[in-house]
């Protein structure tokens, strides 16, 4: 499955940036989007997405995806890109893939195939044993033990987490301070089973859970209309 993957866009031509967004997003793919490098590096510092679409030529800088990308590795080793670019020469192909491109693909590119792409480089890192999931994952307080299904707050255990409320939580922790759509976490959860307009009585099965371990918890924000967030 690649919902509630996040998928990092760096593209300066605000129609196409708005049109690739938009195509992800009604395929229930988070998105991060940026229009320069500086504000690239700024945003994607202490986040890792799951894909790197990165356009090579940015504010007339003609190496700036190139320098971007080297600049991100740093932070996050083998970190999985796809330039997308009117750079189609061989020199400028062979350049991107020496750096570690997991794909080149030339502008202009159908919306259909650019989905179709990016979702197939998705499910590839899924099956990197580079990219597994974390067996433990930690967002401050919070503890999740994916092997053993377990979860805890503040070192306490939180009791009586059900599968549904566990992948929830697993989609609202990934990417903490992202807003996460009712659609992308109905998603999350086995075979999408849980129905849009039921995420919100999960959710409330969830506060209600942690906050008998800890009346003040207030980590899981409403963001009306849209979905939920998880606060660090």
């Amino acid at each position: 499955m690649t919902a509630n993957a996040l998928v990092a866009i760096v593209e300066d031509d605000t129609d196409q940036r708005v049109n690739y967004c938009t195509a992800l997003e009604k395929r229930f793919i988070k998105v991060q989007s940026f229009a320069t490098k500086q504000a690239a590096l700024d945003g994607l510092s202490r986040t890792r997405p799951d894909l790197l679409v990165l356009d090579i030529i940015l504010d007339q800088e003609y190496d700036a995806g190139f320098d971007l990308y080297s600049q991100l590795c740093h932070l996050h080793p083998d970190l999985p890109v796809l330039f997308l670019t009117e750079r189609i020469g061989d020199i400028d192909t062979v350049s991107g893939l020496r750096m570690g491109a997991w794909d080149y693909q030339p502008k202009p590119i159908s919306i259909d195939y650019f989905v179709a792409k990016v979702e197939s480089l998705l499910r590839l890192t899924k099956h990197n044993p580079k990219f597994a999931a974390e067996k433990v994952v930690t967002r401050g307080q919070l503890c999740i033990d994916i092997q053993r299904h377990t979860v805890h707050w503040c070192g306490q255990q939180v009791a009586d987490i059900t599968v549904t409320e566990f992948k929830l939580l697993e989609a609202l922790s990934q990417y903490p301070n992202t807003i996460n759509t009712y659609q992308g976490l109905a998603a999350a959860t086995l075979g999408g089973v849980v129905a849009n307009n039921t995420v919100s009585t999960h959710i409330s099965n969830i506060k209600r859970k942690f906050i008998r371990v800890d009346p003040s918890f207030a980590a899981i924000r409403a963001e009306y209309g849209q979905g939920y967030r998880w606060r660090e």
